[in-house]
């Protein structure tokens, strides 16, 4: 297994999900308290984020840091990956829409 950290890739998931977000990279800076240039520099790859960072990305942008490190869950199951296929295609917002409902939902299991 290689334990490289892909910088790149990390930057490549934090750019789809805020411009899915409909966020600017001066909004994303803003909202976790980063310098617009070290958003760009993130997005681009060419510099390493602390986990403070990335938690804080992760936070504003919805996601988990899984996803951002790994674009998948850590501990994925097949239930999640089965439920992705029938997502495929739809917009970054619709996804997270489906995503809360099925959080909401999950939540209130035990009152149906």
């Amino acid at each position: 297994m290689d334990n490289a950290i892909n910088y790149s890739e990390i930057g490549m998931r934090i750019r789809r999900q805020r411009e899915g977000a409909g966020m600017t990279q001066e909004q994303l800076g803003e909202a976790c308290d980063l310098s617009t240039s070290f958003i760009g520099h993130i997005e681009r790859g060419s510099r390493k984020l602390s986990v403070e960072s990335l938690y804080k990305l992760a936070a504003v942008l919805d996601v988990s840091v899984d996803y951002l490190l790994f674009d998948r869950m850590l501990h994925e199951t097949s239930l999640p990956a089965d439920i992705s296929v029938f997502l495929e295609g739809s917009s970054p917002d619709k996804q997270k829409q489906f995503w809360r409902t099925v959080k909401t939902l999950a939540c209130h299991l035990d009152e149906l």
